[in-house]
């Protein structure tokens, strides 16, 4: 017989969560500015990266710009990217 543990893969939350209505999406990403916004955790940069990568070979027209955080993002980065892209895209790894 065996056993099986199964574990939250959850994080317990850091600070105050704040929960705020989903953005807008476009109706497509041709032609857009992309934000990859890292955090700062490790490898989540490469799959950032990556992702940005294959966004500029899949979409026409479309750019990315990385910017690059701490755990939580600053505030100016963040306004940052709000100036300066489209949509934006966040991630965390380990």
């Amino acid at each position: 017989m065996y056993k099986l543990n199964v574990l939250n893969p959850v994080a317990p939350v850091l600070g105050e969560v704040n929960a705020t209505p989903l953005a807008t999406r476009p109706s497509s990403l041709e032609g857009k500015t992309i934000g990859l916004v890292w955090n700062g955790k490790a490898n989540g940069d490469v799959a950032l990266k990556r992702a940005g990568e294959l966004l500029e070979q899949k979409i026409k027209g479309a750019t990315v710009k990385f910017y690059s955080g701490a755990l939580p993002t600053p505030d100016f980065i963040m306004e940052q990217a709000k100036q300066e892209v489209d949509v934006a895209v966040g991630c965390t790894a380990d």
